[in-house]
């Protein structure tokens, strides 16, 4: 970062992961969750209740997935079943993309990896409740309620499925939208989480793809596009007013004398205005730097916003591009030495193809 000095290129690919906690394992742990019931309500949808031997430690695992809802309303949470033999994997999960926009915002610039974690539970028989709440699922509109209960370890370790009667926990109880039932394994999508013990075992023993973590795409038309999409998203405003003023004109003017291309002057620009979004002028040169880096990451202007490109200079301009493009020769050319000169640097992106 001290030694890119400010410049950057917002085309340029980073690697980035969104991955949940285990949070929801410790506690359905705590609670000593061994199991599942299923029940309907006089004149309302039917529930499914987790049960554990520990209420209290139910009760906040339920507790954290109503915070999920709270924040990404009742689809954050995936329940899926898939019959296994005489029994069924019981996953549940974050829905992905809920997940993302909580952990990163909602934002159309940064694309990160996501890992999602899964709370698998595979249960060595079905009751017949199971198949009538699997035909029930299966209807365009299946809304049922997700609700904890206590069940005595001693009746959860004599196994199998019975009835059993209980009184269902209805705080925080949450309303789903739907839960995914199975009833053959290949009826289960790609990106399933209800995975059984042989697949899991398999997939350790192949170990991670070769195709993971996947290779960032540095073609130059999709440096070219990433660059365009993120500044459009994030700095709209100043594009804008770059395009369509007087003072905007002459800045890109400036460019073309060195020999630069309109979306270098354009990005230079976005790069200067990026420090009048700091909070505070810091006294450290690698704090600012950061600071910097972090405003570009978050950064969204709105049409209210005021832009005046009366403050930069000509000599700011100059050498904001030269730290780009410095910027961007040191991931293209990592071994190569920097030229001194703009000039000589921009020829050198330009015959890299990326000019």
């Amino acid at each position: 970062m001290l030694r890119d000095a400010g410049g950057f290129d917002w085309g340029w690919p980073a690697l980035e992961m969104v991955m949940a906690n285990n949070e929801l394992t410790r506690r359905l742990m705590t609670g000593g969750f061994s199991g599942c019931g299923y029940g309907v309500i006089p004149d309302g949808p039917p529930f499914i209740s987790l049960f554990g031997d520990n209420l209290p430690g139910m009760k906040s695992a339920l507790a954290l997935m109503k915070e999920w809802t709270s924040m990404s309303g009742p689809n954050a949470i995936r329940i899926e079943i898939a019959y296994d033999g005489p029994g069924y994997v019981l996953a549940i999960s974050q829905q992905i993309d809920l997940l993302r926009w909580r952990l990163s915002g909602i934002d159309t610039v940064r694309q990160p990896l996501i890992m999602v974690t899964s709370h698998i539970k595979r249960m060595d028989s079905r009751h017949p409740n199971l198949d009538l709440l699997a035909d029930y699922a299966q209807q365009p509109v299946a809304p049922l309620w997700l609700v904890v209960g206590e069940l005595p370890r001693s009746v959860a370790r004599a196994g199998g499925s019975r009835s059993h009667a209980f009184t269902p926990q209805w705080d925080n109880a949450i309303l789903l939208s739907g839960i995914d039932i199975y009833r053959q394994l290949s009826d289960r999508p790609a990106d399933t989480m209800a995975r059984t013990a042989a697949e899991f075992e398999s997939r350790a023993k192949a170990g991670a793809g070769a195709n993971w973590p996947p290779e960032p795409d540095l073609n130059p038309a999709s440096v070219a596009a990433t660059r365009e999409r993120r500044l459009a998203a994030s700095v709209p405003k100043t594009l804008h007013v770059l395009r369509n003023t007087d003072r905007g004109a002459a800045l890109l003017a400036h460019g073309q004398t060195l020999g630069c291309a309109k979306w270098q002057v354009e990005q230079a620009i976005c790069n200067l205005r990026s420090a009048d979004f700091l909070a505070y002028q810091p006294s450290s040169v690698g704090k600012r730097l950061a600071m910097i880096e972090a405003v570009r990451n978050r950064v969204l202007e709105t049409a209210s916003m005021d832009v005046d490109f009366g403050k930069i200079t000509n000599d700011q301009l100059t050498t904001q591009i030269a730290l780009d493009a410095a910027y961007l020769l040191r991931r293209l050319e990592p071994d190569g030495e920097m030229p001194e000169a703009i000039g000589d640097r921009i020829r050198r992106v330009q015959e890299l193809g990326y000019g």
